[in-house]
């Protein structure tokens, strides 16, 4: 009875371990790679670079290895004891003294809630009107063939051949459906190959010039790149343009509060320390000693 209540409950985490399996996107003997880690990695870049990197496949690929190595080396260092090392530990606490100056810091020196105006925030649009245009941007779909690294010349002549095939029956036929069914790039296969808007200066320079030549509609011959063929498609294009001031009011309200903080603090410490008086003998044998 005893183990049928057992096998019973085992039975009922199976679903959370299914899930906690799903939730994972590369391991390593001591350490794997979340879909929450990538998300919060990417949370952390603007949207420029969040663009840049699901219009380039192994650019996600190298963050995701990247971020698992780095998590490896950690769990290693600490099953070595590493953190309990005393230069270790004495820059940890030399970071932790940072942290807490940086966070009292913009504490006691945050601007007024009200500033900037809006009149402040107008007048920073105006005068830097180029830094809000959006440069020109192409609506793309794509259907990607890895070739993977040190692939022999015959295995990478297939895949051309394979990439010419579906270019053919791309021109003539379903694009999205030939891109869920055949495309290496999970993200936008899912979407029919649907890349999004990019913009223009983001994209590989091969598919930009093999973009320049389409019209929209259009699918272009196999593109190479240096992890493995593209085949695109030209939904539409945008011209460059000013982001409206609705667009980017929070990026410059954010900009200008950064600034305003940043000339308190530096005031604020320069009344702290600016009449201490300075014992020159003391420091010279400070750095005597340091030699």
């Amino acid at each position: 009875m005893k183990k049928l209540v057992l096998a019973a409950w085992l039975l009922s985490l199976a679903p959370l371990v299914a899930m906690a399996q799903s939730d994972v996107i590369a391991n390593a003997p001591q350490a794997s790679v979340t879909q929450a880690d990538i998300e919060t990695l990417l949370k952390s870049l603007n949207p420029d670079g969040r663009t840049r990197l699901a219009a380039d496949p192994s650019a996600m690929d190298q963050l995701v290895r990247s971020t698992l190595a780095q998590k490896s080396v950690l769990a290693e260092a600490k099953a070595k004891g590493w953190d309990k090392q005393p230069q270790v530990r004495a820059a940890l606490e030399e970071a932790q003294r940072e942290v807490v100056v940086r966070s009292y810091l913009a504490s006691v020196n945050a601007p007024p809630a009200a500033y900037p105006s809006d009149a402040e925030i107008q007048a920073a649009y105006e005068q830097n009107a180029p830094a809000f245009t959006v440069p020109r941007s192409l609506h793309l779909a794509q259907i990607y063939l890895e070739v993977p690294p040190n692939t022999d010349a015959a295995s990478v002549e297939k895949i051309r051949k394979q990439a010419t095939d579906l270019a053919g029956r791309a021109r003539s036929g379903d694009f999205a459906a030939l891109a869920k069914a055949n495309s290496q790039d999970k993200t936008s296969a899912a979407n029919g190959g649907d890349m999004g808007v990019v913009p223009e200066t983001m994209l590989l320079p091969a598919i930009r010039q093999a973009a320049a030549a389409l019209k929209a509609g259009q699918v272009s011959a196999p593109v190479q790149t240096p992890t493995g063929f593209h085949i695109v498609k030209l939904i539409d294009t945008r011209a460059a343009a000013q982001r409206p001031l609705a667009d980017v009011k929070e990026q410059i309200r954010a900009t200008l509060r950064a600034q305003r903080l940043q000339q308190n603090v530096q005031a604020y410490v320069g009344k702290l320390a600016a009449n201490a008086p300075i014992n020159e003998d003391a420091l010279k044998k400070a750095l005597a000693a340091a030699q």
